[in-house]
């Protein structure tokens, strides 16, 4: 859906990938009507919005198709064909869940490699439900070296705070930048994707259990 035709390049396609339970779908729901949404609802199909971003100067408006894709593994098949077409990725874990964090290297960043064009997307990291500071599992420290090592941008933030979507907004509007900008150059806008396997691991607690608020 998204055009990537030279002299186009106004159209953009994002997609949310990750575990299940992580909080994709209430954080795609602040993009979609800017309200908190704390039902859990496991994504099976997925649900798109469309919304526009101005970027600049010198300013110029960029239509952004959102998808919200299913997390789980018996979906993944389902969710390559956004990898296929997609220019940005919101990469979400939660700061609580030491596991999906690992599995964002471990699966979701293998996915991109493997179905995206060329490794040709921008990576966004998004570490949710900080309103849980208390029970993470995963340093602050750990998401940035690892953000950093593979070039993402990074925030924390809670889908539960209407607060937060101006952080999300605000790294969506320069990743959209630096994409419309690359498009306008005429080459690619990232190396292919390199699987890193030396970094440090996020601790773990296996008798860490799910306590998902959203």
């Amino acid at each position: 859906m998204a055009s990537n035709a030279a002299g186009a390049g106004k159209q953009l396609q994002i997609i949310f990938i990750g575990d299940s339970d992580v909080g994709k779908t209430s954080i795609f729901k602040l993009f979609e009507n800017h309200e908190v949404f704390q039902s859990p609802v496991v994504t099976i199909d997925a649900q798109t919005i469309e919304r526009n971003i101005v970027i600049g100067p010198p300013y110029e408006t960029v239509k952004l198709y959102i998808y919200d894709t299913a997390g789980q593994e018996r979906f993944r098949t389902f969710t390559r064909q956004y990898f296929r077409n997609a220019d940005i990725a919101f990469l979400v874990f939660s700061i609580t869940d030491g596991d999906s964090f690992h599995h964002i290297r471990e699966i979701w960043i293998k996915e991109i490699a493997d179905n995206s064009r060329e490794g040709d997307i921008e990576m966004i990291l998004i570490g949710n439900k900080s309103d849980l500071a208390d029970e993470r599992v995963n340093p602050l420290s750990t998401s940035k070296q690892f953000a950093d090592q593979y070039e993402m941008r990074f925030i924390e933030m809670s889908a539960i705070k209407n607060d937060d979507f101006q952080k999300l907004y605000d790294v969506l509007k320069e990743a959209v930048t630096h994409v419309i900008i690359k498009k306008k150059e005429g080459g690619g806008m990232k190396k292919k994707i390199k699987i890193i396997n030396n970094d440090e691991p996020a601790p773990r607690d296996d008798k860490w259990y799910s306590k998902c608020r959203i």
